[in-house]
């Protein structure tokens, strides 16, 4: 969904990139694994996913459509680009599917992956409440009603893509919350200087800006590190005027376990209800994974995800929970725990093939 260009130029660390990675991995006797990206514009068809190196054991498959992005909503390029899906070709016709993108859906016969094999809808976000996709609300809904009638099954990873699904009539969702590969992450602290509270993650309105401020003033002492792309130009100014937090801009996967274990604790500052799109947050089980206690505000699922380690507060509350965690001349100490298994993206990969077998 998110596309070869952005899953090699980042690391393949969001849900469908990992979930890529296991089915390449998993499917490695039977053959590869295509991975259908978005069809890019005409004018950057140079820069095709197709010569980008893959996740062993997946092949990338671009196009191009020739129609012109509309400047006013780069999201509306999801809606305009699904005609130029490739044709699926006829020794594919009953190869199974997982799709991420609903606008696949809306596709033409031929080209849509719904037509006449096994699908496995797995939802991320919740588009139709996603302030992102606001001017095209109306093609989103459309695009999801088409999806949700073609799909043999469907997974969620939160409460939220949960009630989407249900919204549309599908109420024998399977709940398929996110996780973590553990083995990739390491317990062993390399932190030193001031006591550091990290968060890596996207920068923008999923954050409640005025608490990760306040919480900062309230503690001098402690250093903030954010990791991750600024989504929103308002968010800048304000964190980088702040003298304790520090902005590392965006972290390529391979690089974000390094990271960790240079954290003291990890922050999960998410705004509730406002910021929420309806899916489950990966950051806290690789917090967890590197053995980081973590704080997070309440969002939809904090504390319920069968985590040790996790400690679920109001931001009004996350200065004194810090507070309480420092102690003179010590650092905070790491808590390593047991990430369960059916919390490892092998088990979500896993259970997603065998939705495809059933």
């Amino acid at each position: 969904m998110h596309g070869q260009r952005k899953l090699t130029a980042e690391g393949y660390r969001t849900r469908d990139g990992h979930l890529i990675e296991w089915f390449g991995r998993t499917l490695t006797t039977e053959g590869v694994v295509a991975v259908v990206s978005r069809p890019d514009p005409w004018f950057d068809r140079g820069r095709s996913g197709a010569a980008l190196l893959a996740a062993p054991g997946t092949y990338p498959v671009s196009s191009v459509s020739f129609r012109l992005p509309d400047l006013r909503s780069r999201q509306a390029w999801w809606h305009t680009s699904a005609r130029a899906y490739p044709p699926i070709p006829p020794a594919a016709d009953r190869v199974p599917a997982v799709v991420w993108n609903p606008f696949v859906a809306t596709a033409p016969a031929g080209r849509s992956p719904f037509d006449g094999r096994r699908v496995v809808l797995d939802l991320l976000d919740d588009w139709s409440t996603h302030f992102a996709f606001a001017p095209i609300r109306a093609q989103v809904e459309d695009a999801y009603a088409q999806a949700f009638r073609a799909a043999t099954h469907v997974t969620a990873n939160g409460e939220g893509t949960m009630e989407l699904a249900s919204r549309f009539g599908r109420d024998d969702v399977v709940f398929l919350p996110n996780g973590c590969d553990p083995l990739r992450f390491s317990t062993d602290s390399v932190a030193s200087g001031a006591t550091t509270v990290g968060y890596v993650g996207k920068i923008g309105r999923r954050l409640d800006l005025e608490g990760i401020v306040a919480t900062a003033r309230a503690l001098p002492s402690v250093e903030f590190v954010f990791a991750g792309p600024i989504l929103d130009s308002a968010y800048r100014a304000p964190l980088a005027a702040t003298p304790n937090i520090t902005l590392v801009g965006d972290v390529h996967y391979r690089d974000v376990p390094e990271l960790l274990r240079s954290f003291d604790a990890g922050w999960v500052p998410h705004h509730v209800g406002v910021g929420e799109v309806g899916g489950d947050v990966i950051k806290t089980y690789e917090y967890r994974a590197a053995g980081l206690v973590t704080l997070t505000t309440p969002i939809a699922g904090a504390g319920a995800r069968g985590l040790d380690g996790v400690t679920v507060a109001d931001m009004n509350d996350h200065a004194a929970v810090l507070r309480s965690w420092i102690q003179p001349d010590r650092r905070i100490a790491r808590r390593p725990g047991v990430i369960p298994a059916e919390s490892t993206w092998e088990h979500k990969a896993q259970t997603m093939l065998d939705l495809l077998s059933a």
